[in-house]
């Protein structure tokens, strides 16, 4: 990342409100204590901070960023069936190659909610990533936390 007018490389790190990953359209925050924190522009705290503390707000420009890995948190609801979660784990890590750091499942009543944290590159393998999942039969719903 780089901030402001001048784009300038600056120390920071991810806010843990909004988990930020390259793509995503992203601003600083000024903190008093822990630096530059990154924050996505839909942030559930976004509007509070920018209508309370402007002066504090650096504009951001995501860079090549190849080199990096980032986690990223999926929640998946739908009809639960047998081999639904061995499905699942094959999209993620045979077809898309995405390595996945943590995974569970519950289901009641035949209905089923599945908690992934996957490490991407970037925020368009997470949306494919996310749009293969979508297309498996059971699943309902795709959702990035």
């Amino acid at each position: 990342l780089v901030f402001a007018d001048l784009y300038q490389k600056l120390d920071y790190s991810f806010s843990k409100c909004c988990s930020p990953l390259p793509g995503d359209a992203v601003f600083g925050f000024i903190t008093v204590a822990e630096g530059i924190k990154v924050h996505k522009n839909n942030c559930p705290n976004a509007i509070s901070m920018q209508s309370k503390f402007a002066y504090r707000i650096m504009s951001a420009k995501w860079i090549d960023s190849s080199q990096q890995e980032y986690r990223a948190d999926v929640i998946l609801t739908g009809i639960d069936r047998m081999g639904l979660v061995q499905e699942v784990t094959r999209v993620i890590s045979e077809n898309m190659h995405v390595n996945i750091r943590n995974i569970s499942f519950t289901s009641n009543d035949g209905i089923f909610k599945g908690e992934i944290t996957v490490v991407v590159p970037h925020k368009n393998m997470l949306v494919k990533l996310m749009e293969n999942l979508n297309k498996l039969n059971g699943i309902d719903k795709v959702t990035r936390v």
